[in-house]
């Protein structure tokens, strides 16, 4: 045994060394028959899972820096490498280890039994950029484009919905401040139909295209109409009575007394105005003008619009009051129109009168009449008693007047007329010296004579009658004859 040990430990060192150099000239040997090396395979997508970690806590997330791809990097021998591809690969990232710097570590893995040195990727983590979720409702705006021919407007219009909602990080949905669609009108005559694209606005007019919003709808079915045009007035009135001592100045105005209104050919021909009912203006017991604001779109009829954009349809109504004043016109007796002389008599103002004619109306109105401008008249029928009987001498008659619509008559104006039976008049006629021989010819002339002074058709009359002496003239011979 001791000889077996010394035989052992007999140049050790020189053994040890010579074992060590067989081994290591075994692995070279088996490094240059399958050496160990690294193999690159780029473009790996990052499988993200878990990601309802987030999703539950009303959370969205956004991937930063492309970090969501990597290269996967495998050191194993050659033999080993030349099995794997892109399709042995895969790589991960939990998002329940999200850390507070909004980071995922990614882990790569191979997809088969492989034997290979190490494993690893050129990014260690997915980046995120995590917000808060946030969903709006927005109205969807329809803007019209390019010029309608004269003469032509559009009506109300009218989308399939009119409201829609967007989704997405807080931060993109908080750009957005409208949703409207794009309809062009150039040279249109007829109703437009569309299936219109949504598009997303920011507060100055620019779209918002991030891809992180997703919109409930992409587009809306849009009807506009189109519409011809025509200018109307606006009738008005009021009802009820001003205060004692006033009355309307005019006609009830409007303002605008002209509008222009939309619709279909059919409809505009038959409307010329627009009336509003009296009743919207009451006026009753007012002492000042009176003023209402309507909106004239309760008035217009089924089928007719407004077809100017910038008018809101506010119409004041006004009815202008003012003060009942009076004017007194003197009118001369001998000038009134005597009516209805009884036959066989004959009338005149008596002497010595002075008659007032006492007028009311706004003063604008007063200021146009005057003395020449009434037509004053008395009816003389009144004067024959029930038996159609009348008595000579004087007697009071009512005097009427014809006076222009926009005054009135205050108080009733009376007048004393003179009646004459003609018969008494002729004998007095020739108890002045009318030739016997004359009689016949001067009661035709008389007669005459009466009935042009009782018509007011007397050389020397003014109006009134004259008295029977006047119709009488001298002869050559120095006698007296009626007046042809």
């Amino acid at each position: 045994m001791k000889k077996m040990k010394d035989r052992l430990m007999h140049n050790l060192g020189l053994k040890v060394m010579a074992l060590l150099f067989s081994v290591v000239l075994w692995m070279v040997a088996v490094d240059i028959n399958d050496p160990v090396s690294d193999k690159y395979i780029n473009n790996v997508p990052v499988q993200l899972v878990n990601t309802g970690t987030l999703v539950s806590q009303d959370k969205t997330y956004k991937v930063l820096n492309n970090t969501d791809t990597v290269r996967v990097i495998v050191r194993a021998p050659k033999s080993v490498l030349s099995e794997i591809d892109s399709q042995s690969v895969s790589a991960k990232a939990d998002l329940s280890q999200i850390t507070e710097d909004n980071q995922v570590p990614i882990v790569a893995s191979l997809n088969s039994n492989l034997d290979v040195e190490r494993l690893r990727t050129d990014k260690e983590y997915v980046e995120l950029q995590v917000e808060n979720k946030k969903t709006r409702q927005l109205a969807i705006e329809v803007e019209k484009t390019g010029k309608l021919p004269e003469g032509y407007v559009t009506g109300k219009v009218d989308t399939e919905t009119n409201t829609m909602s967007i989704t997405g990080p807080e931060s993109s949905v908080d750009l957005v401040e409208r949703a409207a669609v794009e309809v062009s009108l150039d040279n249109v005559t007829s109703n437009v139909e569309i299936e219109a694209t949504i598009r997303l606005l920011d507060a100055e007019g620019n779209e918002v295209t991030s891809s992180d919003i997703r919109k409930s709808i992409e587009s809306v079915k849009v009807t506009v109409p189109v519409l011809e045009t025509k200018k109307v007035a606006i009738k008005a009135g009021s009802t009820g009575t001003p205060s004692d001592g006033y009355s309307l100045t005019g006609n009830v105005t409007a303002d605008p007394g002209v509008i222009t209104v939309a619709g279909r050919n059919a409809v505009l021909e038959k409307l010329n105005d627009i009336e509003i009912p009296e009743t919207e203006l009451d006026v009753t017991g007012a002492a000042e003008t009176v003023t209402k604001t309507i909106d004239i779109r309760d008035y217009l009829p089924a089928g007719v619009s407004l077809a100017d954009g910038s008018f809101d349809g506010t119409v004041t109504l006004t009815a202008e009051i003012a003060a009942i004043k009076r004017k007194t016109i003197p009118v001369e007796a001998a000038g009134v129109q005597l009516l209805n002389v009884p036959e066989g008599w004959a009338a005149e103002a008596a002497e010595g009168q002075k008659l007032q004619l006492v007028i009311r109306g706004l003063q604008e109105n007063l200021n146009t009449v005057d003395a020449v401008s009434v037509t004053p008249h008395a009816d003389l029928s009144e004067l024959a008693d029930a038996d159609g009987n009348l008595t000579a001498g004087e007697h009071e008659v009512t005097v009427k007047f014809i006076l222009p619509g926009t005054v009135q008559q205050s108080d009733t104006v009376r007048m004393k007329v003179r009646l004459t039976h003609i018969a008494a008049a002729s004998a007095d006629a020739e108890a002045a010296g009318q030739p016997s021989g004359q009689k016949e010819a001067g009661s035709a002339a008389g007669r005459e004579c009466a009935a042009r002074t009782v018509t007011g058709r007397g050389q020397k009359t003014t109006g009134g009658i004259r008295r029977w002496q006047e119709c009488l003239e001298p002869t050559e011979s120095g006698e007296w004859q009626m007046k042809s």
